[in-house]
């Protein structure tokens, strides 16, 4: 299948993370993709069409996921429009509803109201109640148009959020963030790779894999976290596969991908082991389990941020990227990601 122009519209919740997700998943399932546009919460890429429906299936900072129909200068708009309608003329699509969306530096109420009078003095056929959504997502010089297939919304989240599982643990982290460290960690749907959390507590980076339909493991030196884990797994209908064990000891080899949240020593307290030692037990074990090629990606705080910097210089391990994240309060957290040597 041939590429196509799609464009992502992203989650504003955070300034790197929502696009590092979209190259993840490309990368995870080996679709083609490259990015020619970056605009402030939105992407557009020429990649295979898969691509959409994989970041439906995967994506939790994904908004609104399309075909472009016109990208052009935002003083061409309206040449762009009446291309658009003959678009859709073509696609057999007889009506679409209007969705706009202005980025930074647009003078919002000038600009929509010029383009929407543009809308509906060309051969489109407007109706609020369409199936099908038309976006106009405009920035200070750019105008994209694009035909939307699929939308991701956080109520699919809702029912999975920490505090509704059956077992709530002080710290764990709602769907939409475990979901975000499982597609950067490259687990793959599509070759069956295997993801692990070695710090899994109750189980939520876990259900997010099971969502995806990810072959996943997990284990956890809590008996208390296990037996959480176990219970919000099957409470899903997902396989609980989970065990006891120390993440200085992972009892895995040869595993695909490895993401996790691991004690920082504020909430989630490390039973006794320095948090530095954690860190230098979990490089050292991913490096053991992990093939080469593979990634790892693990949070902690950014105060720890030049004793961790150090660790992974000397481990087998190099810095893809990193993302701070800030938290609540005084944390702050860093997501490393990184590729095993």
């Amino acid at each position: 299948m041939g590429e196509e122009l799609i464009y992502v519209y992203l989650s504003g919740v955070h300034k790197t993370i929502p696009k590092a997700e979209v190259v993840a998943v490309a990368e995870a399932e080996g679709v083609d993709a490259r990015i020619v546009l970056e605009l402030d919460q939105l992407l557009v890429l020429y990649a295979d069409p898969e691509l959409a429906e994989l970041l439906k299936l995967r994506s939790a900072y994904s908004r609104r996921i399309g075909r472009v129909l016109w990208l052009g200068r935002l003083e061409e708009v309206g040449g762009g429009i009446s291309e658009v309608a003959e678009k859709l003329r073509r696609l057999g699509v007889e009506s679409v509803r209007v969705d706009y969306r202005h980025l930074g530096g647009v003078e919002k109420e000038r600009v929509y109201e010029s383009v929407m009078r543009l809308i509906r003095e060309s051969e489109l056929r407007l109706a609020k109640g369409s199936a099908r959504s038309l976006d106009v997502i405009l920035s200070r010089e750019i105008a994209v148009i694009g035909l939307r297939d699929y939308d991701v919304r956080l109520r699919e989240f809702f029912e999975r959020w920490s505090h509704r599982r059956p077992v709530y643990l002080p710290g764990a982290l709602n769907p939409d963030i475990s979901r975000v460290f499982v597609n950067l960690s490259r687990a793959s749907v599509r070759r069956g790779t295997v993801f692990y959390d070695p710090f899994c507590g109750v189980g939520g980076f876990l259900l997010e894999a099971c969502f995806m339909g990810l072959k996943y493991a997990g284990s956890d030196v809590s008996e208390r976290s296990v037996e959480g884990a176990l219970r919000n797994l099957e409470s899903y209908g997902c396989p609980p596969e989970v065990f006891l064990a120390d993440a200085c000891r992972m009892p895995v080899h040869e595993v695909d991908a490895i993401g996790t949240d691991m004690p920082y020593g504020r909430q989630t307290k490390p039973l006794g082991t320095d948090v530095r030692d954690l860190v230098k037990c979990l490089l050292e074990n991913s490096e053991s389990a992990l093939r080469r090629g593979s990634y790892l990606v693990f949070a902690q705080s950014s105060e720890l941020e030049e004793y961790v910097n150090r660790a992974i210089e000397r481990s087998g391990f190099e810095l893809v990227e990193v993302h701070r994240d800030w938290v609540h309060g005084s944390l702050t957290r860093n997501i490393y990601v990184l590729r095993r040597r």
